[in-house]
């Protein structure tokens, strides 16, 4: 199965302080749809989706599982599909290379969709389960 099955959802942007970086995207690219910052205590972490219009949203993540990337001034984090079946998308990663490391958890910023996390050579890659 290629991708067909999935579709991008929005890049993950590591960050020490949420609310700054939030008021920044906020003020320079045009969100249609902003999550607030959501604490999931599955992922020790803060969290918030900004959904920008005619592009891929961004989450903002902060928190422990981040500060060595920031430590190293990279603030990519990851990048994220959505899939119709997690089984599927992931076994089609792990086909291809890539090496779950979490998940699948419920996220309580995609209202306890299944998420999960692959480490691939492209770096780390989120799986969203579908809503149905």
């Amino acid at each position: 199965m290629g991708l067909r099955a999935r579709r991008f959802h929005h890049v993950g942007i590591a960050c020490r302080d949420i609310h700054r970086t939030r008021a920044w995207v906020c003020e320079t690219f045009p969100v249609t749809a902003d999550s607030g910052v959501i604490h999931d205590p599955v992922q020790d972490a803060d969290l918030c989706l900004l959904d920008i219009e005619d592009q891929p949203a961004f989450e903002l993540v902060s928190g422990p599982m981040v500060e060595g990337m920031l430590r190293r001034k990279n603030s990519y984090y990851h990048v994220c599909y959505e899939a119709d079946e997690m089984t599927d998308a992931i076994s089609h990663f792990e086909a291809h290379g890539a090496r779950l490391i979490s998940g699948p958890v419920p996220a309580v910023l995609f209202d306890g969709r299944p998420v999960a996390f692959l480490l691939s050579p492209i770096g780390l890659v989120e799986v969203l389960g579908s809503t149905r």
